[in-house]
């Protein structure tokens, strides 16, 4: 059951008027309200004095196996409840069981995949094994019942578990990839603590291929073992290159954390010819993370390897190494690690404009398009340009990583914004002209969803809309709205508030319309919350005999709100553009009118911007007969 939002007399006489009209135009769930309630969230869009969240350390170690495409760990899992609840309940994620039998899955999987899941061969609590009757199954969730002896707040749990699963042999598997006999991008493959929060409890949507992820921030101390010859990048950073690297390829790794050019550290012909690695039966590499989401890793032994590093605090000189990983035939991926450092400039000095979070990031030539902290998983996309895609899913390393975004229920917190980065980061590296991913087209079908709807409730086609396009063109429009000074100022107040932890959708409307210092609630509410579409078109040029002038009458037609980009061109040749923000339709208007040039005669009018969602172009244009 939902409800709108109705506050007793005595809220809104100790917070002000101010306040409760705010909070009270915006529909909010009785669960998400509670938490405001209860303190753990604020009315002005800061965490509560009361806000919270649990967290864990992980330390693995785990083999794979090329031949059988194996994954074999042991795990130490400290998990500690910082919450004011008694947990009497432990929730682990399997993502992997999603090819177990009996599993639901969003799209077709090769049903030879289809197996045991995950095997899980012990489990231990505090060092006591858990009896079968004590674990439940389901989904994609291992949930083990501590009742008899509960996780009181601020207390911890030691959770030991070995466990084993294969992957995938499909080459088109969902976001996971053996991508061939010897080349693995592996994600969700560790028995994960599902998050516990303070507006749902346990998270519950399973993994079933569409939706993504909702993780707690962790440190993860992790050993990864595989045969001779094998490299493996991971989220983190490598702690023995030192052990593993000869020489001259060590001073490479060791230049490029120093370097702004591209240094190739070692190629398929250096991995042939053997010498890359110091010599050994087996490669065990280690990496260590703090403070992120999730643990991915990809290995191969025989892909390219480039890395350069670039600055993304010029406060500190903070270097980030952004590394490329990469079959020889993937034609255009000479150039990833070159457009990923400058793409991670730009976001680190214009848009978002806060410092890359992360020490490294590595895109990884595998089958898909997807992130991770510090991974990326990129199919190659020649002869097209990799550019766009490859900002996109770096850009993801602010949303949802660094922000700790629930993308299971809200992809447009973390697929709006990485869509809104590519748009205007590609164009300023490749120097085109993109144009918004299409809203306008889509815009006002059945399929066209608000996105406030949960992601989990959504399928394609209203799952793309709903987390990339309309979000996007609702940022754009915001972007037009406050102007870059305005617009970066609320986004950077926005993760200094929210980075490491786990915002609502309300945290981000209450924090910039409390930075900015308006009340944004008129676009907030069509663009997110209702069914609708955006829509503006010229409805006549008519003559004012007072004032000597044509006037154009634009109507709005639709009700999510956009700008009204106007080229006037006159009787005589000359031409001119206005432009009015989209508050010009904040207070519900139909119509606008836009007086032109004093004694001049109007012969035509185009409407519209490439960055314009618009649904319709066939009212957009006026021409004199």
């Amino acid at each position: 059951m939902l409800r709108f939002l109705i506050l007793p007399l005595w809220f809104h006489i100790a917070f002000g008027p101010a306040i409760f009209a705010q909070e009270s135009s915006l529909f909010i769930p009785r669960n998400v309200l509670r938490a405001y309630e209860k303190g753990t969230r604020s009315w002005d869009g800061r965490p509560g004095p009361k806000y919270w969240q649990n967290r864990a350390a992980y330390r693995i170690h785990v083999g794979l196996e090329p031949k059988k495409r194996r994954i074999k760990g042991q795990a130490t899992i400290v998990y500690y409840n910082q919450s004011p609840d008694t947990l009497r309940l432990l929730r682990f994620k399997l993502a992997a069981d999603r090819y177990r039998k009996g599993s639901l899955r969003d799209d077709d999987v090769n049903p030879n995949d289809v197996g045991e899941g995950v095997r899980v061969e012990q489990l231990l609590l505090n060092g006591q094994a858990v009896p079968e009757k004590e674990r439940t199954r389901r989904r994609t969730f291992l949930e083990v019942n501590i009742r008899q002896k509960p996780l009181l707040p601020g207390d911890s749990v030691r959770v030991q578990v070995e466990w084993s699963y294969t992957l995938p042999s499909d080459k088109r598997a969902t976001r996971e990839c053996v991508c061939d006999p010897t080349t693995f991008f592996v994600p969700y493959w560790y028995p994960q603590v599902a998050v516990y929060d303070d507006i749902r409890g346990w998270a519950g949507t399973p993994y079933s291929g569409q939706q993504e992820f909702y993780h707690d921030f962790a440190d993860y101390d992790v050993t990864l073992t595989l045969p001779k010859g094998f490299m493996v990048w991971a989220t983190g950073e490598w702690q023995n290159a030192a052990d593993l690297l000869e020489r001259p390829y060590l001073e490479r790794f060791e230049q490029a954390h120093r370097s702004d050019t591209v240094v190739r550290i070692f190629t398929e012909e250096d991995l042939k010819r053997g010498g890359v690695f110091r010599r050994a039966s087996q490669h065990v590499f280690r990496y260590r993370a703090t403070n992120v989401p999730d643990f991915t890793f990809a290995a191969s032994d025989h892909y390219n390897w480039d890395a350069t590093s670039v600055v993304v605090d010029s406060t500190t000189g903070r270097r980030t190494l952004v590394s490329a990983a990469y079959h020889t035939s993937a034609s255009d991926f000479y150039r990833v690690a070159r457009i990923a450092a400058d793409g991670i400039r730009l976001m680190s000095f214009w848009l978002p404009g806060y410092p890359f979070p992360y020490p490294s990031m590595t895109v990884f030539n595998g089958n898909d398009g997807m992130e991770y902290p510090m991974m990326v998983n990129d199919a190659s996309v020649a002869p097209a340009d990799p550019t766009n895609l490859t900002i996109h899913e770096v850009a993801h390393t602010y949303f949802p990583f660094m922000m700790g975004i629930n993308e299971q229920e809200y992809a447009w917190m973390d697929e709006g914004w990485a869509s809104f980065f590519d748009l205007f980061l590609t164009d300023s590296l490749t120097g085109s002209k993109s144009s918004l991913r299409g809203y306008g087209l889509s815009a006002g079908n059945d399929f066209d969803v608000p996105p406030m709807v949960r992601s989990s409730f959504l399928r394609s086609p209203a799952y793309g809309i709903a987390s990339y396009s309309r979000p996007q063109a609702a940022y754009t429009v915001l972007l037009d709205q406050l102007g870059y000074d305005t617009f970066h100022r609320c986004m950077v107040e926005y993760m200094n508030r929210w980075k490491g932890k786990h915002p609502t959708p309300y945290d981000f409307f209450f924090t910039w319309n409390e930075t900015s210092g308006q009340n944004l609630n008129w676009l907030w509410r069509p663009w997110f919350f209702e069914w609708g579409y955006p829509d503006v078109g010229i409805l006549q040029v008519e003559r004012d005999a007072e004032t000597d002038r044509d006037i154009v009458v634009v109507e709005r037609t639709g009700n999510l709100p956009i700008p009204v980009h106007l080229r006037i061109t006159y009787a005589d040749k000359t031409s001119e553009t206005v432009h009015l923000k989209a508050d010009v339709w904040k207070n519900g208007e139909r119509f606008h009118s836009i007086p032109c040039a004093l004694g001049k005669s109007v012969s035509r009018v185009e409407l519209g911007d490439r960055l314009i969602p618009d649904a319709n172009h066939t009212n957009n244009a006026w021409k004199r007969n």
